[in-house]
């Protein structure tokens, strides 16, 4: 409908068993990962000492129960922490704990290799889901049905996420019945049937030849007015490209591009125009990301916004809303959740009364033996009586109250699992926004689809990718395409060759393929904009990213080309070492030679590999930390990264009680983040040249791309750079860009 800047390819339309094959192989991978997890996770339980598991971060140990409430949908909610009684340090130490991990409440095992009985750890046990996360505490929501009585001594265990994988079958089977009618319901119960055929290929997706009108204007205006000052011309162009788009489109956005300001800006323009050409009423918008913590990055910058004109205009107080708990603890953040909204909004009276008579018999429950008030033998058994009733009477007040509070809600933000929950069923937007869309694999991405009329995928494919556990088995055999006999007539007769090279739907060969992937590979580069002007890097630190991955195109703003340390106002600029410290925009401390041998830590425990550490560097790592501060440098503006969790855990120990503001990490926990210092420590170092993770060439372009006025790299340039071109290429440009600096010198 609209001639666009660079026209999309034409792709050949899938045949019903080209579809049929499509979903096979993703119901297939799905398997596979599924399998793999579950495997992964018996094999730690049955052959890691708890110690091990603690240094992984996959258990926490030594744990008490704080307090016991009601939350939503009447599931019990504990909240763990480290007791006073047996810890000298209340916070909880490096963990690998989030919001919707699936996990294990199980009696404390003390020791080290000291193991427990199955029907022993069962019998005090009960399972549940991260429900909020801080420095101190873990809330856990558990299933209210269940009689829950545990020990006095908690350890808490990371369990296989089946949950996720069940919604995404589901939902991929509801697509299949969909696409492919001879298996199931007709095409036209769909009503978003055409962005279903353009996402498989079978339509192409169209534009609008003008964006339509802002609901307030009475005349069109030839200029689109933009809310944000701040944007570029990149930017944008790329705002407008969405407002035209009726089925899908999709934004690039590199590192330190501003892709989460310019979808913020796209989400107050759809705000501000009609949901339909026949609507008079703005639209009704899902936000969705595969983490919570992206989603989190959201809500903040949505929130602080909608408080203050013009974006108040278009979304009043109480339009927002977050299903789940905000990962970043904040008063105004958690005013934004549903279980806020549920418990203490206008229709909250409804289940106040209901929910102080739960939480005062769980609290009467949770009281050990010899406690004041403790309930004893029968009376146990009739407390939970009364709570279950409670709980039932609970459960149907708060599905009114959940259908209203949603129902007043113009953005509704959720992790793509969470889209799926039953507080949405049934539930249609206007426009669906996924972001961070190429680290999601593709099937948690048709769940908030399918309640969606259009979707624009954000996400930059040279980053983290979704984190895929299973391996390709040559054993198992993958279902192939059997064409009919009809579809080979027709192909014989009617296909041209133009046709037979045009690009059609593909089915995966793995779930790193994501949606926002194939849909570059079936429409070509028009299906999408990139974002290219940066506004976090120096340009030094963005140069080797730029040429590597984004073809020399990734430009650094003024305000940010040559910024350095030295401009922070704090610094100590004037003393003698302050430009060697401070001036310099990349270093490179380079351990080649100095034999500082990586160690496994914890064996294989018949696991394969353990996680990797590398004591010598670390000792680098601690010594540049602790000069960067000498000199001025705020703890809280240093990001320290390691691929390996048993890199963190040491780094973390040597720095962590100085400086409990310093952020040490892995990968994962920066992505969409940035510090004025990133320091990495690359770990590996032998004779044969194994990198492990660091072969992942996006994961190391996500770590140097969250620095922005110095990186500074710790690493063997002789075990790195025999990883891969990529490696070697990097480690070439270090030795002519970076201040290389012998790392023996500093031990």
């Amino acid at each position: 409908m609209t001639n666009l800047t660079r026209p999309l390819l034409l792709p050949f339309p899938p045949s019903d068993s080209t579809l049929t094959t499509f979903f096979d192989k993703h119901a297939l991978l799905l398997k596979l990962e599924r399998e793999t997890e579950e495997e992964q996770t018996k094999l730690l339980n049955s052959n890691c000492p708890p110690t091990l598991l603690e240094r992984r971060g996959l258990a926490l140990g030594g744990l008490g129960v704080k307090g016991v409430n009601t939350g939503l949908g009447g599931k019990t909610l504990m909240q763990l922490c480290r007791p006073s009684a047996y810890h000298t340090d209340l916070k909880l130490p490096t963990h690998t704990f989030r919001n919707g991990d699936p996990v294990r409440i199980e009696t404390h095992v003390s020791g080290p290799t000291k193991k427990m009985k199955q029907k022993d750890k069962d019998e005090g046990s009960v399972e549940g889901i991260v429900y909020r996360v801080t420095g101190e505490t873990v809330t856990i929501a558990v299933d209210g049905t269940k009689e829950i009585d545990l020990p006095e001594r908690l350890r808490l265990l990371k369990l296989a996420n089946s949950v996720t994988f069940d919604r995404m079958d589901k939902t991929l089977e509801r697509l299949r019945k969909l696409v492919l009618p001879s298996q199931g319901e007709s095409p036209t119960n769909a009503f978003n049937m055409s962005l279903i055929n353009c996402l498989l290929g079978k339509q192409q997706p169209t534009w609008l030849d003008e964006i339509p009108p802002r609901l307030d204007q009475e005349t069109k205006q030839e200029e689109l007015m933009f809310f944000g000052e701040k944007l570029n011309e990149v930017q944008k162009e790329a705002i407008r490209f969405c407002l035209k788009a009726e089925q899908v489109a999709c934004i690039h956005g590199p590192p330190g591009t501003g892709k989460t300001h310019t979808l913020v800006e796209l989400i107050f323009q759809l705000l501000s125009r009609p949901a339909s050409p026949s609507s008079s009423l703005p639209p009704r918008i899902l936000v969705t990301t595969p983490s919570n913590l992206a989603l989190d990055n959201l809500l903040l910058r949505l929130h602080a916004l909608a408080q203050h004109p013009p974006y108040s205009s278009v979304l009043p107080r109480g339009s927002i809303l977050r299903i789940g708990h905000p990962t970043r603890v904040h008063r105004d953040l958690v005013s934004e959740t549903l279980d806020y909204r549920a418990a203490n909004g206008e229709d909250g009276s409804l289940l106040r009364d209901i929910g102080k008579e739960l939480d005062g018999h769980l609290g009467d429950l949770a009281r050990k033996k010899g406690e004041r008030g403790a309930v004893k033998g029968k009376e146990r058994g009739k407390k939970w009586e009364e709570i279950r009733e409670l709980r039932k009477e609970y459960r149907q007040r708060e599905g009114k109250v959940v259908t209203n509070v949603v129902n007043r809600a113009m953005v509704v933000l959720a992790t793509c699992h969470s889209a799926g929950s039953r507080q949405l069923a049934n539930t249609i937007f206007d426009v669906c926004i996924i972001d961070e869309a190429t680290q999601a694999v593709e099937a948690v991405c048709w769940v908030p689809i399918l309640k969606s009329k259009k979707v624009i995928l954000a996400g930059d494919p040279q980053q983290l990718r979704p984190t895929i556990m299973s391996k390709p088995d040559k054993t198992v055999k993958l279902p192939t395409i059997v064409p009919s006999s009809e579809e080979i007539a027709t192909v014989s007769t009617e296909l041209t060759k133009v046709d037979i090279a045009r690009p059609t739907l593909t089915p995966p060969r793995t779930l790193e393929t994501t949606l926002f992937d194939r849909l570059e590979r079936l429409y070509g580069p028009g299906i999408k904009q990139v974002l290219q002007v940066q506004y976090r890097m120096n340009a030094n630190i963005a140069s080797f990213p730029s040429s590597a991955l984004y073809e020399g195109k990734l430009v650094a703003d003024q305000s940010v080309a040559s910024h350095t340390l030295l401009d922070l106002p704090d610094v100590k600029a004037d003393e003698p070492d302050a430009k060697e410290t401070l001036g310099e925009t990349v270093v490179f401390f380079d351990t080649a030679g100095c034999e500082y041998y990586e160690k496994d830590e914890g064996g294989d425990n018949g696991l394969g590999e353990g996680s990797k550490m590398n004591e010598n560097e670390a000792v680098v790592v601690d010594k540049w930390a602790r000069r960067l501060i000498a000199s001025g440098i705020s703890p809280a503006d240093i990001g320290i990264i390691t691929p390996y969790q048993a890199q963190v855990s040491l780094l973390s120990s040597m720095l962590r009680d100085d400086f409990p503001e310093m952020t040490i990490g892995t990968v994962d926990g920066l992505q969409g983040q940035e510090r004025e210092v990133i320091i990495l420590s690359l770990v590996r170092s032998n004779s044969t040249g194994e990198v492990g993770f660091l072969g992942e060439y996006r994961r190391l372009n996500v770590a140097m791309t969250r620095a922005k006025r110095q990186l500074c790299v710790v690493g063997d340039s002789d075990t790195v750079g025999k990883g891969s071109k990529y490696l070697k290429s990097w480690m070439t440009w270090l030795e002519a860009n970076a201040d290389v600096r012998y790392a023996g010198d500093e031990m």
